[in-house]
Order: C-alpha cells, then structure tokens, then sequence
C-alpha cells in the first residue's frame, strides 16, 4: 500500500471498525482513540504535571536550546489547540474501501471532485489508476478475508500485509505476507536471496511466520468480473535451524 493513497470515511466509522476491523483512526494505530487517551491523559493530578515539567526543563538544560526543536505539546496544551474536539479522521486504505464497496456493498464512495457517487467499476479503474499493483494485492487482500483472516498494512515490517486471526485489539498478526505478482504472458521479476533472507529475519524479530502468495494473473486487462479467473500460490518460508527443528 502505498503511502497517502486512502479513502478517507464521514460516517459509520464506529460500524466500520467494530464490524470487521476496517480502517484505522490516523492519529492512532488502529481503533480511532486519540480524543479519547488525550483527555485521559489530562487528567494527571497536579503535583505529576509539576515533575514532568521540571523533568522537560532540566532536559532543556542539559541539551541546550537543540532540546527546543524535539519540543512536544502537552495534553492540555493539544486539548486547548483543538478547542476540545476530536480532530480525528478515520481513513480506509484501498483494499478495504473496494472489499466494502464490491464484495459487501457496505460502503458509498464519493468522488471529491464531482460530490458523486462512484461506481464499483469507477471504484476499480481509479484504485487501479492510482496503484499499479492495486489488482494483484487486492486479490489477496480479497482472498484472506474471505477466509476469515484480518489483512492489515506490513509497510511497518517490510511487507505487504500482516494478518490478524481476530482483530489487532486482541492478538499480535501471525502471519506476514509479501505479494508476488505473475502475469501470464511474462516472466516473473526475479528474486534475490540476500531479499528473501533480509525479510524472514525480520519476520522471524517479530514473530510472524512469512508467506509468499503468488498471484497469477490471467492478463493485463483483467478487471474485477474475471477475479475468479485468478490463482493464488502460497508458500510459507521458514529458516530451518537445527537447534529448533530436530525430530
């Protein structure tokens, strides 16, 4: 998923996230929550505000005025910047907006320049316009989903997506996923070891176990009507350490 490219929700954000673990706030790592710990925070009592700025000035003095530019609002000083509102927006990556449009019709995309509704074909080529690997990596956030499993974001560890069994507010995702697209009419872009090796030690850092899903794609010019027409190869790649792995 690529950075910035969202779709951004005005309503039904509560339904969205509570139904499925759809989106995420953006001030906050999944369930939309910054109001909420803000105005929790701000209820220290006196005597901690009075310790945590004495601490924030002796660190002023140690560090000098470089101590200035790392300087962070406290929050009473964000509450007092938003006048007391939840500035939050709730945002959909596009995987999740076109399973919502497609596959469960849960969701109305406006166009922002038309204020119009846009169509699950609209929906498609402006995805697919806006990230050329839109098709590949939706037919496996499509797939994984339809098997029940919770695809989120990987950008944090390198891959495409992690998938949570129940939801990111009970367990840490157990598996990483990394998308690799085969066109029929082409050869497939070659990997290199030293990739492969660098991204399972950094699943293995994480706990997550890495699968490879190869996604054959019927043609160029395949749209969302010929998603059954796509196959899918899953391969799961572990680091085999005699230690660990004897009979």
């Amino acid at each position: 998923m690529e950075f910035g490219k969202f779709v951004w929700v005005q309503k039904g954000q509560g339904n969205l996230y509570g139904s499925g673990f759809f989106g995420k706030g953006d001030l906050s790592r999944s369930d939309p929550t910054w109001f909420t710990r803000t105005v929790e925070q701000n209820k220290n009592s006196l005597e901690e505000i009075t310790v945590e700025r004495r601490r924030k000035r002796r660190q002023k003095n140690i560090n000098g005025e470089a101590a200035e530019e790392f300087d962070t609002f406290t929050s009473s000083e964000l509450l007092d910047l938003t006048s007391h509102t939840d500035v939050e927006n709730f945002q959909l990556d596009l995987y999740e907006a076109f399973f919502l449009v497609y596959a469960l019709n849960a969701l109305t995309v406006i166009h922002i320049a038309k204020q119009t509704p846009m169509s699950i074909a609209d929906c498609w080529s402006t995805f697919c316009s806006s990230s050329p690997l839109f098709r590949s990596h939706y037919v496996v956030y499509h797939f994984y989903r339809s098997l029940g499993w919770i695809p989120k974001s990987g950008n944090k560890f390198g891959v495409d997506f992690v998938l949570y069994q129940s939801g990111p507010s009970f367990r840490h995702a157990d598996y990483a996923v990394v998308v690799i697209p085969l066109v029929s009419d082409k050869l497939e872009e070659p990997k290199s070891w030293d990739w492969l090796l660098r991204l399972n030690r950094i699943c293995t850092q994480v706990k997550k176990t890495l699968i490879l899903a190869y996604v054959m794609i019927p043609s160029e010019t395949a749209t969302f009507l010929n998603l059954d027409e796509y196959r899918i190869q899953q391969v799961i790649y572990k680091r085999w350490s005699p230690q660990k792995n004897r009979e």
